[in-house]
This record gives C-alpha cells, structure tokens and sequence, in this order.
C-alpha cells in the first residue's frame, strides 16, 4: 500500500469513528489529515516545476581506485519544505536513495574496473517533508567517461632496465616528468623563470627496451585486467629511466614512449585492452632488451567487481581524449615532487587536469 493511501485511510477511519462517537476532535483530525496529503501533492508539484537540477564532471578519467566526482548545482528549492534524494550504491540492485546534502553537493561514484563507459544522467527524487508524495527527475547528460588501469610497478613482471646514462646522448629538453632523476632536471631554464623541464636524450644505440603486452589465454576479464595493470606498472617505470617501446595486441609497429604524453595515450589504450589471438610475440629489429607482459599461470585473481546502474560499456575509441591533453599534469603520490621513487610501494598515478569539464544538464520528469 502507498503512502498517499495510509494517510487517506488514516483520515477515512478517523472520519469513521468521529461520525460513531459524535466527536469534533476525530473530525478535526481527520480533516487535518487530508489538508496535509493535499499540501504534500502541491509542494511537490510546485516544486517539480521550479527545481532546476544540473550536473557536472569534475574529470572524465579517473583511475580503477578512484571515483568519478559528480557534482550537482540545485536551483529554485529555497523556501520550499522539500529535499531532494540521489540514488546511491556501488552496484545494480544495492541502491538506496540518500539525501543530497550528505554528500555536500558532490557524490562519488565508483566504477571499480577499466574500461569505457556511458554515464546515463543521474536519478534524483523530490520528497515532501512528510515523505507522502516523490517524483523522480534525472540530471546530466549522456556522458563517455575512462577508468584507466591503475599502475601496478610491484607486478611480478621481468622489467628490462633502461639504458646506462654513458650510452645516451643529450637531444634537447622536454617538459620535466614527475619521477625523473634529479640529474635530469635543468634548473638553468627554472632560474630563468621558466616551467620546470628536464633533459631530454636520444635513443641508446643499443635501441629502447621493448614490453610487449600478450593477453592470448587469458580467458577471464580479471585477467586481462592484471596484464592492463602489470603493463602500465612497466612502462611507468621504463618512461621515468628514459623510455621504451611498447606492442599491444595488433599492433604492426611498436609505439615509442619517451614522455607523459606518449605514456598517457598508451595507458588510454591498456584501459581497452581484450584478449587477442595466440600469436608469437617476437623482438622487433633494432630495440633493445624486450620483456612480455602476460598472465601468469596459478596465479588467482579476484573477479571483476559488478558495474553500478547507470553505466553502458562502449569502445574505448568511442571516448576522445580530453583537455588533459593539451596541460595535464600527473601527480604520483609514490613520486617526491623532484626525485624518484618514494619507497618501493606500487605507484598510483593521480589525474589532475586543471579547469573540470561543466556539463549542463537535461532534466525530464515522471511522476513516481
């Protein structure tokens, strides 16, 4: 039974007993009860018509153990004895329906795996105080959001060392990469007042090490998602000591990674990594030491964690890169701000892309 129809019944039965006793009190009780109902339909109605809810991204990719940040701006509520509730939970078929304000304007969302997603707008409901009348509205946008591997440095993967400082050549500088050797900074263009950048160097002769990255066999999704992570481990580390060569699965080159920004298009592309055919993985000419990142046998992994509701998978080509392409800057908390690495805990990069991408939003309504 609804709750519209207990406080009509509770009127009703009121109404009953006041005609049997002959009693003004249970009258008035029960016409008080009808006036409450009628005023919960209009506040709601009221505020249906005037609320106005949008939503926004504060990053559009994030990390596997970070949460996607939606934040949500509320107009039009002021004055009117409503609140407004969004549906929250980690998983479909565990969702509760929270108050806005406990979140203070800005939910969390967690994805919990990689890949590419779809973020349908977001479910809201409008309650009256007394909680006897809601009406669900939706904020937001249809939205492509990433989940990149996190960065697994600790996996137990061959990693090829980089070249010795006396086989590489000075060529140039580069903007610096967080984790480099203090030895590479150039704190000559610093003085002069300019960003922070490093020395850039030139290939050894004895080529890049090469990681090539194998998911034939790896028949389970959680395994696939290990190979994302050990890789993306491996080439951070390559980068931070001069660089690499990476090969995915259909790859006919190998992709040469010398900067953030080499990196970064290479770990958007780990986050849509699936399984490939048996294939041989050989060394291409002119590389150097070469290391194959695939699944380990015995070993046992997790399964998946179940996607939230208001998610759609997509292909990871389908979401295109966002501004962090043209200024982003990483921020490693097993990085110091100029040095290597802070102990031997497994690096776990941080997106940080300056100005967050504002989303307006749509807002379409149905009575509950």
């Amino acid at each position: 039974m609804s709750r519209v129809a207990v406080w009509l019944a509770a009127a009703l039965g009121l109404a009953v007993c006041a005609a049997t006793v002959v009693s003004l009190t249970l009258f008035a009780l029960a016409v008080g009860l009808v006036v409450v109902v009628a005023s919960a339909a209009l506040t709601v109605t009221v505020a249906a018509r005037r609320v106005t809810v949008t939503r926004s991204l504060d990053e559009r990719e994030v990390l596997e153990d970070e949460p996607l940040l939606l934040s949500f701006g509320v107009h039009g509520i002021g004055g009117l004895p409503v609140r407004l509730e969004v549906l929250f939970g980690d998983e479909t078929g565990d969702e509760h329906w929270v108050p806005l304000e406990e979140f203070g304007g800005t939910m969390p969302f967690i994805v919990g795996r990689r890949g590419a997603y779809r973020l349908d707008p977001t479910p809201l409901r409008l309650v009256d105080f007394f909680g006897i009348f809601r009406r669900t509205v939706f904020a937001g946008e249809l939205e492509p959001v990433l989940v990149l591997p996190t960065p697994d440095t600790g996996a137990h993967v061959l990693v090829p060392p980089g070249a010795p400082a006396e086989d590489i050549d000075p060529d140039g500088l580069r903007p610096y990469v967080p984790g480099s050797p203090v030895s590479r900074i150039h704190w000559a263009s610093l003085a002069r007042g300019g960003d922070l950048h490093e020395r850039r160097f030139a290939s050894p002769p004895a080529g890049l090490p090469l990681v090539i990255v194998e998911t034939a066999g790896a028949d389970d999704p959680a395994k696939v998602d290990w190979v994302a992570r050990a890789a993306a481990g491996c080439v951070l580390r390559l980068t931070r000591s001069g660089g690499c060569k990476v090969m995915l699965p259909g790859d006919k080159a190998a992709t040469e990674v010398t900067d953030a920004g080499a990196r970064h298009a290479v770990h958007r592309r780990l986050a849509g990594l699936e399984v490939a055919p048996a294939g041989a993985a050989s060394r291409m000419p002119g590389a150097g030491q070469s290391s194959i990142v695939r699944f380990p046998a015995g070993l046992v992994v997790p399964p998946r964690p179940p996607l939230p509701s208001g998610l759609v998978p997509m292909p990871a080509t389908a979401v295109q890169p966002g501004p962090a392409e043209q200024g982003w800057n990483r921020q490693d908390p097993g990085v110091s701000a100029v040095g290597g690495l802070a102990g031997d805990e497994p690096a776990q990069e941080r997106l940080d892309w300056g100005e967050p991408v504002r989303a307006r939003s749509v807002q379409r309504k149905k009575a509950s």
